[in-house]
């Protein structure tokens, strides 16, 4: 049996089938709603159900991706597709939300928690405080080192965690990405991304934050050894195609093949290919930006040699390829400028030495290939094959029959014949249900084959919803069903199953929208005006009735510190694994000093600020609390006060207001739009301010922007992002 678990992703039900043909041993994916990839084609409930019984008919697994933040608006639709989600039963969900966690953890306990990357697990702390709120599995956070995530490995008491090993970068951390919510309004919190790490910004600039591809092929076994539960693909906007290719490859990687292997990558780079990264696991990185190119390159295959004229007046491009080519194959060239490639397919191919038209030609050969009018001048370089018909041909579409893969909830059914009635009973989450019908019903003929008959009769369940389960049929006087009554009989069965399994998802529902504590008593004399700065930055005019100094042991002189007025003292939000020490140590000190107000910006430092006796802790804006079961959570595990997140829009910010919680409202922000371990390509980039703050590169505007607050809340101006 496999130790680790190949990930992949799937957009769709056919990119599905197509991973675990390929070798996939689970597929990620995600419904309409709530997930990280809204534009993504996605599942409806009816695919999800199908996709779900044919992975487990092979046992293989499937988990959705229930990966946004949630507005109190949403959170009955959510907890509504929970109770589907429970239903159908898929392995897990992938989680962002933390107060999604604590409804399906107190409600709809079918469903296993991942938490996903998007939680920013960096470190052992982080991912401790997940597995005691009920997380299975920790998604660690992309820029993570192998040092990093064998620390945790050792370390986390047999909690599953999965790291990414393929596919796109973002180029902030996940989940502390702000720019195209601020710039676009469309968050990537709320899986509308706008991708604004990949936009042109100028020609000086070029593409300063476009991160290159994650590929760590062989490594990848590292990993495994390290204990990593799972090994994960990225791409649910990607094709079958891409998907089944990079699957297999990282198949043939994890199961040892010897010889040549079937999938190259080269083979990958025909599918799609940016330039690649290994990003930080095997130490930081600084080559991780690719600031010329973007998009699918292909991989290379020769260089021109020259553009020929035949006495037809066509051109004719010659090169030496090093790859098998055949007519319809994709190829491309780099843009002069840097900007996207440009290409075309081979419609007639000839060998340079014969002039012979053919279809195809082995590696190794001179080849002309026929150049469309117009691109003479830009075939130039290093060519690119950017589609092979052979490699598509390596993956044929995947077939499905749904005869083959019965879906739907089993159904245990009890049949009682008599000469008076026939009855039919079955349960359903405990509820039962039950029909009769009154006649006169004679002795059978052939009594031997009435169970026969029967079983016909309930199995033809169709789209239902239901399946044929266990059969138990009680006919003591031996009578004669007729096919006509026992069809009758089942279609009302079915009705009366609907109506309990609606009744138990209505209970569900409304139990779960109905846990939401009262909020603790909070002593407010009046809203409060509350400032938050570096200590290095000088402290604006103005009534504070609180100052918050952002602190970390990373960039700032610990001995500094004891200077600082008496203040509210906030945690980093990204706090290294094998420095995390560190930053135990320095709040232990200055709690010792009588410093007792605190501010966590994730659930690691939250939890380090408990081990240590603080009581009064301020949830910064990091820990995305936008829904009242969001706001229980956290004020269970001990927050006092909450910061809105900027990406709130009015209708939820007045929910804050009015949520009984102490709440303070982003008035005024140094609102940093990428947070990041990675140095931009350029550091001059118009109307951006980008500076290194600690071990992070900070992106924001030069001008705070200015948000609009509920009237009569407790305001904050936080220039703590600020360059100054």
């Amino acid at each position: 049996m496999r130790q680790t678990e190949l990930l992949s992703p799937a957009g769709d039900f056919d990119t599905a089938l197509a991973a675990f043909e390929a070798g996939a041993d689970a597929v990620y994916c995600g419904l309409a709603d709530f997930s990280a990839r809204a534009f993504a084609k996605n599942f409806s409930f009816d695919e999800l159900e199908k996709i779900v019984a044919y992975a487990h008919a092979k046992g293989r697994k499937v988990y959705v991706t229930f990966n946004t933040v949630i507005d109190e608006d949403a959170l009955e639709g959510a907890i509504s597709t929970l109770a589907q989600l429970e239903e159908i039963g898929p392995d897990a969900i992938i989680v962002q939300d933390i107060g999604v966690a604590r409804i399906a953890r107190r409600h709809f306990p079918g469903l296993a928690l991942h938490a996903s990357t998007q939680l920013v697990a960096h470190n052992l702390e982080g991912v401790m405080a997940l597995k005691s709120l009920g997380f299975k599995r920790v998604v660690l956070a992309r820029e993570l080192s192998l040092a990093e995530v064998m620390s945790i490995a050792k370390r986390c008491g047999g909690l599953e965690l999965e790291c990414f090993i393929h596919g796109a970068l973002c180029y902030s951390i996940s989940g502390l990405c702000l720019f195209s919510a601020m710039e676009k309004r469309r968050s990537g919190n709320r899986g509308k991304c706008a991708y604004c790490c990949r936009q042109s910004f100028g020609q000086g600039a070029g593409l300063p934050f476009s991160m290159k591809d994650l590929r760590l092929g062989e490594d990848v076994r590292v990993l495994a050894d390290a204990g990593i539960a799972s090994l994960k693909i990225e791409g649910r906007m990607k094709s079958p195609l891409y998907v089944a290719s990079v699957t297999k490859y990282y198949r043939q990687i994890l199961d040892g093949t010897n010889g040549e292997r079937a999938v190259t990558v080269a083979d990958l780079e025909t599918v799609f290919s940016r330039r690649t990264t290994e990003l930080h696991l095997n130490g930081h990185s600084e080559d991780v930006i690719d600031p010329t190119s973007l998009g699918h390159v292909g991989t290379p295959v020769g260089t021109v040699k020259r553009i020929t004229k035949d006495r037809d007046g066509r051109s004719w491009l010659r090169f030496h390829t090093a790859r098998a080519l055949e007519r319809h194959d994709g190829l491309q060239f780099a843009s002069k400028d840097g900007g996207k490639p440009f290409g075309f397919g081979i419609t007639e191919m000839r060998q340079a030495i014969s002039r012979a038209n053919v279809f195809e030609v082995a590696a190794g050969t001179d080849v002309e290939i026929l150049v469309p009018e117009g691109f003479e001048d830009l075939c130039q370089g290093t060519v690119y094959c950017s589609m092979s018909n052979a490699v598509k041909r390596h993956f044929p579409v995947s077939g499905f029959r749904p005869s083959e893969y019965p879906c739907g909830i089993a159904v245990d059914v009890k049949v009682v014949l008599a000469s008076d009635s026939i009855s039919a009973a079955a349960a359903i989450f405990g509820e039962e249900a039950s029909c009769s019908v009154k006649g006169s019903f004679q002795p059978a003929k052939n009594p031997g084959k009435t169970y026969e008959a029967v079983e016909k009769a309930f199995s033809k369940l169709g789209e239902t919803g239901y399946r044929l389960g266990r059969l138990s049929l009680v006919d003591g006087e031996r009578v004669f069903a007729p096919i006509s009554v026992l069809n009758d009989l089942r279609r009302e069965l079915v009705e009366r199953l609907n109506a309990a399994r609606d009744k138990v998802r209505r209970a569900k529902i409304e139990a779960a929208m109905d846990d939401t504590p009262e909020p603790p008593e909070v002593s407010v004399a009046k809203p409060r005006k509350v400032i938050k700065l570096r200590p290095s930055q000088t402290l604006p005019n103005g009534d504070w009735d609180e100052i918050v100094f952002s602190v970390s042991p990373y960039d700032d002189d610990p001995s500094a510190l004891a200077s600082l007025p008496d203040a509210r003292l906030a945690l980093p939000s990204y706090n290294p694994e094998l420095d995390f020490g560190r930053l135990r140590v320095l709040v232990k000190r200055l709690a010792r000093e009588g410093r007792m107000k605190w501010e966590a910006s994730d659930l690691a430092t939250l939890s380090l600020l408990k081990s240590v006796g603080i009581t009064d802790i301020t949830a910064d804006w990091t820990l995305y609390a936008f829904n009242s079961s969001a706001l229980a959570e956290l004020s269970s595990l001990g927050v006092t006060r909450f910061v809105a997140s900027p990406e709130n829009g009015r209708a939820n910010l007045q929910y804050l207001a009015e949520s009984g919680y102490d709440v303070e409202f982003v008035a005024q922000q140094s609102t940093p739009l990428f947070i990041s371990l990675n140095k931009p390509a350029s550091l001059e980039v118009e109307g951006l301010e980008i500076f290194r703050l600690g071990r992070l590169w900070i992106t924001t505007r030069p001008v705070p922007r200015t948000f609009d607050v509920p009237s009569g809340a407790s305001v904050r101006i936080d220039l703590s992002w600020g360059a100054r």
